[in-house]
């Protein structure tokens, strides 16, 4: 049985990292002020990791642009209550 904490390094994503926060944004975004399930916070907090991971193995592509979009993440998870 694997933990926890190894299935959130192994992220697998359907598509682009950029299209998932794009669409995690938005979602946020649209969800501002309502309940969100747990599993979905998770998610999006798993997306950031994923996406910083992948600048510091240089892989992203354009970095500059997937940075902006984690600050945008980030900024919307930080609006919601704890």
């Amino acid at each position: 049985m694997q933990s926890r904490d190894h299935n959130k390094a192994a992220m697998q994503l359907h598509g682009s990292t950029e299209g998932n926060l794009i669409s995690a944004i938005r979602s946020a975004t649209r969800l501002r002020g309502q309940p969100v399930h747990s599993d979905t916070l998770e998610y999006w907090s798993g997306l950031i990791r994923h996406a910083r991971a992948e600048l510091l193995s240089q892989a992203a592509m354009p970095p500059e642009s997937l940075r902006n979009l984690i600050t945008k993440l980030e900024a919307e998870l930080g609006q919601r209550p704890s």
